[in-house]
């Protein structure tokens, strides 16, 4: 239907009243001079009728004061009220390119699209959705569906029919719903979601129309679906993070063995330092022994300087390790708080180890410590302090 069709439509509709009349367009006016040339050039003239006697239109103006009836022929498109339009059954699942509705002054395509326009092109939008992901579909003809079925928990039959007065509620999330299935990933499990909703609804149990319970309760309908959809993808999401954190916790298992096995095998030095100061050490007697212990002496010291320090590296390792391991913790408890409980586990097994390792390179260093001094005080106790003291 053309611009021009509607901009002479909507001028005769504020001048006659309008009529749909089977495949026509009819009008009744009291012929006054030549208002016959005032009607519009588009619409095609099918008859022109005064006193039951069809005349042509040019003749209009011999019959003034007369009620002519004349009848155009129907433009496609062409509709008196919403109950006619929706009465056309194609029109109850695909939204015509162009139309105009008499009685209620609606065309189609328009720049404002509100009220009934509006609530219809959601409807729509909601019947081809149950249309494309219904298990079974019974078609009456190739632009004409009677009703969709869908197989969940049981089987539900909806027929798809509805009337103006299901198009007084907006379908909130409608526009969210159809994006989502616009979408072609976890396509299954968006299907699956849609029946979990459609049976949550309860409507299933509903003996009246199926199709306009589900319009009058789509708030809930479609927050079930958002909910359930959402909380999908976080937890796919969330899998697909966990997967990569247990990756990451082996990886830092790995380093935390590295740091406390670098430091375990030098450890055993330590009673072989100890065995070695109590057996070599001996009471200085003369020049030789003196430089025999304080070659000895100076060999541990030097031995436990070395691990005091690589100790003291390594736990500055431990420490640079658990900050990098709480900061990816603390990210994905931020992403994910809701699943977060799920990896505490992991969490846990990783403090535990880290906090053991902390332990075990105090007690090294402890004893490298504890070492050190050993050493310092046998060499001085085996100092000839008599002989150094003159006594």
């Amino acid at each position: 239907m053309s611009s021009e069709i509607y901009h002479s439509l909507q001028q005769l509709s504020e001048q006659y009243k309008l009529k749909v009349d089977g495949h026509f367009l009819s009008i009744k006016f009291e012929v006054t001079g030549n208002c016959y040339k005032s009607l519009p050039d588009c619409l095609e003239i099918d008859s022109v009728e005064v006193d039951n006697v069809f005349i042509d239109v040019n003749e209009l103006e011999k019959y003034n004061e007369k009620v002519a009836l004349i009848k155009f022929v129907k433009p496609q498109g062409l509709f008196q009220s919403w109950k006619e339009f929706l009465n056309f059954k194609p029109n109850l699942i695909k939204c015509p390119d162009n139309f105009y509705l008499i009685d209620d002054h609606v065309t189609y395509p328009t720049d404002v699209i509100e009220s009934e326009l509006k609530h219809y092109l959601g409807v729509v939008k909601l019947v081809e959705l149950l249309i494309k992901h219904a298990d079974h579909v019974e078609h009456l003809s190739d632009a004409v569906v009677d009703k969709v079925t869908y197989l969940h928990k049981s089987r539900i039959d909806i027929q798809l029919q509805y009337g103006k007065d299901d198009l007084v509620d907006s379908l909130d999330g409608i526009t969210a719903i159809y994006a989502y299935f616009g979408d072609n990933s976890h396509k299954e499990q968006k299907i699956s979601i849609l029946k979990e909703a459609l049976f949550g609804l309860g409507i299933a149990n509903n003996s009246e129309n199926k199709l306009s319970y589900l319009i009058q309760n789509f708030g809930e309908f479609s927050k079930r679906f958002i909910e359930n959809y959402n909380l999908f993808v976080s937890e796919f999401s969330f899998d697909e993070v966990r997967k990569e954190y247990e990756e990451k916790k082996r990886d830092y298992f790995i380093k935390l063995d590295e740091i406390f096995s670098s430091v375990q095998s030098k450890m055993l030095g330590i009673p072989i330092s100890l065995a070695l100061a109590s057996f070599k050490l001996s009471t200085i007697v003369d020049e030789k022994s003196f430089w025999a212990n304080l070659f000895l002496s100076i060999s541990i010291i030097v031995y436990s300087a070395m691990m005091i320090m690589l100790i003291k590296n390594q736990k500055h390792s431990l420490k640079a390790l658990k900050s990098e391991f709480t900061s990816q913790m603390n990210r994905l408890k931020h992403q994910y708080s809701e699943q977060y409980e799920k990896i505490q586990d992991m969490i846990t097994d990783l403090d535990n180890r880290h906090d053991y390792q902390k332990s075990c390179l105090n007690w090294f260093y402890v004893m490298c410590c504890t070492l050190f001094i050993i050493v310092i005080a046998l060499f001085l106790w085996h100092l000839p302090w008599k002989l150094i003291l003159g006594i």
